[in-house]
């Protein structure tokens, strides 16, 4: 029911939880496993991370609100989430690593639960475009109050094409105006199921968002998944992320929502995409008088009804036609704009070549700043670092790897094996493999320095941490 003090918020009995994982694969190479598509973005001037967080915070108290993403994520997620409310950044969960939907709401159903056995939790997608606000917050009204009732309630969307990446809901009989009961589900279906589903005109588009009362839900976890429900009842004894590795990677729409029989649908009357492919990044963007849309340093000739993107230097596109063009720094991507599903395949095909383009971009974020990969080879990798103004990296040392410091800009406090010296613009200074050393920025604005590896091994994972202000030291 609204909240009687703000006029459009929920009482206080409902809580949001904002599902941030996610691989970074259908949106490949602009999206990578270290930077997925809702820490992008993606058009205007928000990621759709923020958009998410914003358009919650029109129904949700902020101390009503969490955010569950990935330990790799979890310092940008903070970060971007405060751009937007600073006390979210205090409501943001981390996976130790993914497992998956359904243990990603109960980690976050964890900080719900209490003594009250009425709470209800509205879970959302961190990565979708939603309009129409008015009526997004009208039909989770609508979802709550069925929710009260005992009801697990999802929203479906009214499908205008067949689409092959999004799954779909059977609807059954008519409850009340706009929503139903549920017959059953269809995963990705092919093209001419997707066709005959549009045809039939039962079927709906699932979002993935779904409001339920927390204690229903955890009944049916109990019922569906006793190894989860056994993780979850040992929490007073041990943190839930002390167990993850050990449970199953699994959605909660395999592994309870489908497994249920009291599933009501509610119709959205709000407008929904999952920017879930190039395509439907295609069909929302701006064109042009030749039907293209066109992002960075483009120069398109005789092109029609084509996306093309460069994040890399100058794309010269000649003659294309309904194709996408993706470039970044170190990928590009090109295909019809009929094969836009087989990226995945794509990514999937990297992955078994043991790429690291599906893991990162050449610039990587982290909580102290960035470092961009300038060039490397065997032995020698060159980066460029640069760190916030009074921010500061690990005390830290490597086994296999000497390094090279220069200042291009800005001031640097460097500490080598206890002694500290402070560096300005062409200083430099020798890192000795195996030396206790650490990087920081007492400046008030960005330290940028190129840093010079050398050695036979130069992964991320030769850092051995001794302290570390963001946590990151493994006991």
């Amino acid at each position: 029911m609204p909240d009687a003090n703000t006029g459009t918020g929920f009482a206080e009995e409902c809580h949001a939880i904002i599902l941030a994982g996610g691989s970074g694969t259908r949106l490949w190479p602009l999206s990578r496993n270290l930077l997925p598509k809702q820490l992008l973005v993606l058009g205007g001037k928000l990621t759709l991370l923020q958009q998410t967080v914003r358009r919650v915070l029109t129904a949700f108290a902020p101390g009503r609100i969490w955010v569950v993403t990935n330990e790799e994520h979890l310092f940008e997620v903070r970060k971007q989430v405060a751009t937007i409310d600073e006390g979210l950044a205090g409501q943001v969960l981390s996976e130790p690593l993914g497992r998956n939907t359904l243990p990603a709401i109960m980690l976050g159903l964890d900080r719900v639960v209490g003594d009250n056995e009425k709470v209800l939790a509205a879970v959302f997608p961190s990565d979708h475009l939603i309009g129409n606000g008015d009526a997004w917050i009208a039909d989770l009204l609508k979802g709550a109050c069925l929710a009260t009732r005992g009801r697990f309630v999802t929203f479906g969307v009214e499908p205008s094409k067949p689409e092959t990446g999004y799954g779909y809901i059977a609807l059954g009989e008519s409850l009340e105006e706009g929503v139903f009961g549920v017959e059953g589900f269809v995963e990705k279906p092919d093209l001419p199921t997707a066709q005959g589903l549009l045809r039939d005109g039962n079927h709906l588009w699932n979002s993935g968002m779904f409001l339920f009362r927390a204690k229903d839900f955890l009944k049916q976890v109990a019922r569906c998944q006793p190894g989860l429900w056994d993780w979850w009842m040992a929490r007073a004894e041990r943190p839930l992320v002390q167990g993850y590795r050990d449970i199953p990677n699994i959605s909660v729409d395999y592994g309870v929502v489908e497994k249920i029989d009291n599933i009501t649908v509610v119709r959205a009357s709000f407008e929904w995409d999952d920017l879930g492919s190039w395509e439907a990044m295609y069909r929302l963007g701006d064109k042009d008088e030749n039907g293209n849309v066109i992002m960075g340093d483009v120069l398109a000739m005789d092109c029609r009804d084509s996306l093309l993107i460069s994040q890399g230097g100058k794309l010269a596109a000649v003659g294309l036609e309904n194709m996408i063009m993706v470039q970044t720094r170190d990928a590009t991507l090109s295909c019809p704009m009929r094969q836009v599903q087989s990226v995945r395949g794509v990514v999937d095909a990297l992955k078994a070549e043991g790429s690291r383009l599906v893991e990162s971009h050449p610039t990587v974020v982290r909580p102290w700043g960035s470092y961009c990969v300038l060039e490397e080879g065997p032995h020698y990798k060159i980066k460029r670092i640069q760190v916030n103004p009074g921010a500061r990296l690990s005390s830290q040392m490597h086994h296999h790897r000497s390094e090279h410091w220069v200042v291009v800009d800005g001031t640097a406090e460097v500490e080598v094996d206890g002694e500290v010296r402070i560096m300005v613009e062409n200083q430099s200074v020798d890192i000795a493999k195996a030396s206790q050393h650490r990087l920081a920025n007492p400046g008030k604005v960005p330290l940028d320095i190129i840093e010079i590896q050398s050695g036979p091994y130069l992964e991320e994972d030769d850092i051995v941490r001794f302290e570390d202000v963001y946590g990151r030291v493994k006991k």
